[in-house]
């Protein structure tokens, strides 16, 4: 399932509404003070379907958009929200993994906390599923 980071973060850093954040996962070492910043992770997974000796597995991806606080921080939040919807939901990341992966599809949009009180942020939830093979 983490096999699906890289091509997350490549359709995330061509959006021109990202223009200039920091598109960042949870896995690679980065700075966690530069904003505005995308922050992608895999949140964890569910077992859509289990059957002997295969199975669905279908991770929760998250998106997590954070800025500055500021007069037009609005604005540029949901212009990214947007942009990052139209880019992700419905689409079909293809074979990554050794896995056929089926469509996103959003599942979620949450307001996002911060400890620090000048952030402000929405966390945007994906799924998605590919079959695993295990023992017959």
């Amino acid at each position: 399932m983490l096999a699906l980071t890289a091509p997350l973060m490549l359709r995330l850093q061509h959006l021109p509404q990202l223009a200039g954040w920091d598109v960042r996962t949870n896995i690679e070492h980065a700075p966690r003070d530069k904003y505005p910043a995308a922050d992608v992770r895999c949140t964890g997974a569910q077992v859509a379907d289990s059957k002997t000796g295969a199975l669905m597995l279908s991770p929760q991806w998250s998106v997590t958009l954070v800025r500055r606080r500021s007069a037009d921080a609005a604005e540029l939040l949901d212009a990214a929200l947007a942009a990052v919807i139209e880019s992700l939901h419905s689409w079909a990341p293809g074979q990554h993994g050794g896995r056929g992966w089926e469509r996103l599809a959003l599942l979620d949009v949450s307001e996002a906390m911060f400890t620090d009180d000048g952030l402000a942020g929405y966390q945007l939830t994906f799924g998605t599923s590919a079959m695993y093979r295990g023992q017959h």
